[in-house]
């Protein structure tokens, strides 16, 4: 069996499922993925599952000083108030922590329940806010990236709050600067003297399956391995 089959079986799931939980299908994708960057890199992925925002403002100051005329907020009033996305923060074992270079953040959000409320017979329900809560990560990932030349952020939601009736769906837009949705962003783009992050988020109605997520989040980490390569000469 191979290895990533048989982690998979560990969590009583498969590539193809889309009917367990969201985490657990993120996390089965998530095990495919390091196996894939360990099988061609030779690098080991490990994770952080949070990051205080104290490191976060630590690594802005580190690298910008005094060069805006100010220095970032340290902080307001919790020490410990962290970013936790579902999928973590994934950097290469072997580049060393100093700085940490992570390749990878992954997070997923599931939203909606009308349709099945529509099945049992019940009246809709408001649309939930589980996106809005999306939008202090994604604020969080850009900043932890200010300075390099990649957002390596995957987004995926599903549920009928996204399908192609509900306006959720443009405020993932709004969140996204109005870039396309269901497209791998990793480099930064340049144009006209302004600089632009997408992320890659992918969302829709129908839950999204671990070889789905796989195949996004591969696709990130090749692009991120070959600019921290080229980049910073790993």
């Amino acid at each position: 069996m191979p290895r990533e089959a048989l982690r998979l079986s560990h969590i009583g799931i498969t590539l193809n499922d889309q009917s367990g939980k969201m985490e657990k299908r993120l996390d089965a994708a998530l095990a495919v993925v390091s196996d894939y960057v360990s099988k061609k890199y030779g690098y080991t992925m490990l994770c952080d599952e949070r990051l205080l925002l104290t490191d976060v403002v630590s690594r802005l100051n580190s690298r910008f000083g005094a060069s805006i005329g100010h220095e970032f907020q340290t902080v307001y009033q919790h020490s410990e108030t962290y970013l936790k996305p579902d999928g973590g923060f994934w950097y290469v074992k072997e580049w060393g922590t100093d700085p940490k270079r992570y390749i990878l953040v992954g997070e997923a959000k599931r939203q909606g329940t009308n349709d099945a409320r529509a099945l049992e017979g019940k009246p809709k329900q408001a649309r939930g806010n589980a996106i809005e809560r999306l939008g202090k990560n994604l604020r969080g990932v850009d900043s932890l990236f200010r300075g390099e030349g990649i957002t390596p952020f995957a987004v995926f939601g599903e549920g009928c709050d996204f399908g192609d009736d509900s306006s959720i769906i443009d405020r993932v837009a709004t969140m996204n600067g109005f870039h396309p949705l269901n497209t791998v962003f990793v480099e930064k783009i340049h144009s006209s003297g302004e600089e632009f992050a997408p992320v890659s988020m992918f969302f829709r109605a129908e839950a999204w399956t671990p070889a789905e997520m796989a195949d996004v989040m591969i696709s990130i980490c090749d692009e991120s391995i070959r600019y921290y390569r080229e980049t910073y000469g790993l």
